[in-house]
C-alpha cells in the first residue's frame, strides 16, 4: 500500500501537461523585438567595451536563469513582481498550507518563496519555479481549508511547469518594455517640435514628417509585441488554469479550491455577462466554469 501511494505521489511530481508547451507561445512572439532591443543596448555597451556581438546576445539569453535562482528571486524578481515577503501572521498561515499540498504531492522537501501582493483583490500566482504568491486579501478573507486549495492549485502550476515559460517571457519583455517607454517618451518629447515645422516650408515638413514616423514605428514595434505575447498569453493560461485545477483535485484538495472560487464568483458578477472578446482573452476562467469543472471531477472521483 505504501509502495503504491509513493508511485502516485512520484507521478503527480513528474507530470508535465501541454499547458507548459503552449505557455512557450508568448515567448516566440517576443523574441524578434527582444532582439532587436538587445541589439540596440549592444551598439551602446559596445562603444566602451570590446565585446562580440555573439556573446553579448549569448550572455542576455544565459542571464534569464536569474528568474529561477532563490536569491535573485528574493533580491531582484519580487522587486519587478512587486510583492512583498509576509508578516508573521501570514507566514504562518502560508507554511501550514505549504506544508499540507507538499505531503499530499509526495515532495516534502521542496522550498518554496511565499510572497504577499498588497491587493484588494482575491487572487494568487505562481512564477520561477518556486515562488507563490497571495494577496493580502486573500489571506485575511479565506478561512485555512480555503487558503490550502488556493496553495494547492498554485502548487500544480509548479507541478505542471507551467511558470517555467511565463518566467523566461517576463525576463525577455523587459528590454521590450524598456524600448517602448523610450519609444513613448520621445515620441511625446519631439511632439511640438515637429508640429511646429511642419508648418514651416521646403523640405522640412517632410523632415519633420519622417521624425515623427520614425518614432511612431519605433514605439509601435515594442509595443505591439508586449500586446500580442500578452494576448497569447491570456489564451495559452485558460489551459494552464484548467489543468491546474485538475490536478488540484487528484491531490486531494478539489473541495476546499471550489470553497475558495465561490468567494470569487461572489466578488465578481460581471464575469457572467462578458463578452465572448472577452472570455477568449482573459487568461483566467469565470470562476463559476471552473468550480462547475471541479465539482464535476469530485463526483467522477468519488463514483
Amino acid at each position: 500500500m505504501v509502495s503504491s501511494l509513493g508511485r502516485v505521489a512520484r507521478r503527480k511530481k513528474r507530470t508535465v501537461d501541454a499547458a507548459a508547451f503552449t505557455a512557450v507561445l508568448p515567448v516566440a512572439a517576443l523574441l524578434p523585438a527582444w532582439l532587436v532591443a538587445v541589439s540596440l543596448i549592444w551598439l551602446v555597451v559596445s562603444l566602451p567595451f570590446d565585446i562580440a556581438y555573439p556573446v553579448f546576445i549569448t550572455i542576455a539569453v544565459l542571464a534569464s536563469v536569474v528568474m529561477f535562482v532563490p536569491i535573485t528571486q528574493r533580491l531582484f524578481v519580487m522587486r519587478l513582481l512587486g510583492v512583498r515577503a509576509p508578516h508573521r501572521d501570514e507566514q504562518r498561515r502560508l507554511a501550514v498550507a505549504v506544508r499540507m499540498v507538499l505531503a499530499a504531492a509526495g515532495t516534502p522537501r521542496r522550498r518554496f518563496l511565499l510572497a504577499v501582493e498588497d491587493s484588494d483583490d482575491l487572487n494568487a500566482f505562481a512564477c520561477g519555479g518556486h515562488i507563490l504568491v497571495v494577496s493580502s486579501f486573500a489571506i485575511a478573507t479565506l478561512d485555512e481549508e480555503e487558503i490550502i486549495g488556493v496553495v494547492a492549485h498554485e502548487f500544480s502550476h509548479h507541478l505542471g511547469a507551467h511558470t517555467v515559460a511565463l518566467s523566461f517571457a517576463q525576463w525577455f519583455s523587459l528590454p521590450v518594455l524598456f524600448f517602448n517607454q523610450i519609444g513613448e517618451w520621445l515620441r511625446r518629447l519631439a511632439d511640438a517640435p515637429v508640429r511646429r515645422a511642419e508648418g514651416m516650408s521646403g523640405v522640412v515638413p517632410y523632415v519633420a514628417g519622417a521624425v515623427r514616423s520614425l518614432l511612431t514605428a519605433f514605439s509601435w514595434l515594442f509595443g505591439a509585441t508586449l500586446g500580442v505575447a500578452q494576448r497569447l498569453n491570456d489564451l495559452v493560461g485558460r489551459d494552464a488554469e484548467f489543468n491546474a485545477d485538475k490536478r488540484v483535485v487528484q491531490l486531494g484538495f478539489g473541495r476546499q479550491l471550489s470553497r475558495a472560487l465561490t468567494h470569487v464568483a461572489a466578488r465578481d458578477p460581471s464575469a457572467v455577462g462578458r463578452s465572448r472578446h472577452e472570455r477568449i482573452f482573459s487568461s483566467h476562467p469565470p470562476a463559476r466554469t471552473r468550480i462547475a469543472r471541479i465539482e464535476a471531477l469530485l463526483r467522477t472521483r468519488s463514483r
